[in-house]
């Protein structure tokens, strides 16, 4: 038997358990900040600090080394005019239920799949805001999204899994009240009218992601170059399929 230390495996029961806590938890912690319940009691921000932080440390204690630093990396108008304290945890608790899920095997044999179907229920809310809401602004954001996820594809599952728990989250937070958007773009220009929420405003969360784990490569020099070197090798792939394509067309080719 080796004495080296190892670290033990986290059954997969409790990655889901805390995958399917994360839409109670945030339904409770909106709850919690609401108007409502602000109006019969005046500390439910507070309580609703304490439940983030307590399940954020959950997170992080089952976390590999990777995702607690991404974790610890880390424009609406609140209900209180602030920035309450649950905001920065709650948005790395987002971050890891995404990074979870889509490594669970199942998600990971139907990539494909489940990423045409979130981005389809993605389209499907932002054209409905639209049409009902006439949510102008959440339709740009939407059309700033799809660019980026075009450019961004090796990161096309996590971003349109972290756009429908964004907009969960938006929905929740502005049925209970906790914040609310303007009724055009950043209330100065009428001709971009607003939904509250906005359906694409999971595009400043997706830039917020992107810029930790670009923080997060640069802190990690050999990291860094691993990424270079699979994206070069995936260019050249790409390069030598359709070189391939140029000299047998797929028309041409005998597939029998």
């Amino acid at each position: 038997m080796s004495g080296a230390a190892t670290v033990p495996a986290h059954h997969p029961r409790s990655r889901w358990l805390k995958l399917s806590a994360v839409p109670v938890l945030l339904f409770a912690i909106l709850y919690l900040d609401s108007a409502g319940l602000a109006a019969r009691y005046h500390h439910g921000q507070w309580l609703a600090n304490l439940l983030t932080l307590a399940f954020f440390f959950w997170v992080l204690h089952g976390s590999n080394p990777r995702l607690r630093r991404l974790m610890l990396i880390g424009r609406y108008e609140s209900r209180l005019h602030n920035v309450p304290l649950y905001v920065p945890p709650g948005h790395a608790i987002l971050y890891a239920a995404v990074y979870q899920l889509i490594r669970e095997p199942w998600v990971r044999r139907h990539a494909r799949q489940v990423t045409l179907i979130c981005y389809a229920l993605g389209a499907a809310f932002s054209a409905g805001w639209l049409v009902v809401y006439n949510d102008v602004y959440g339709c740009v954001c939407f059309g700033v999204f799809s660019a980026l996820i075009f450019y961004k594809r090796e990161s096309r599952l996590f971003f349109v899994s972290m756009y429908l728990l964004v907009a969960y989250l938006e929905l929740s937070g502005t049925y209970f009240q906790c914040w609310s958007w303007p009724p055009f773009l950043l209330n100065k220009w009428p001709a971009i009218a607003s939904a509250n929420p906005p359906s694409g405003i999971a595009v400043f969360y997706m830039g917020f992601d992107i810029a930790c784990l670009g923080f997060y490569k640069l802190s990690k020099p050999p990291l860094r170059s691993r990424y270079h070197r699979l994206k070069s090798l995936r260019k050249a792939r790409d390069e030598i399929g359709s070189r391939v394509l140029e000299v047998f067309p797929l028309n041409e080719m005998d597939l029998e």
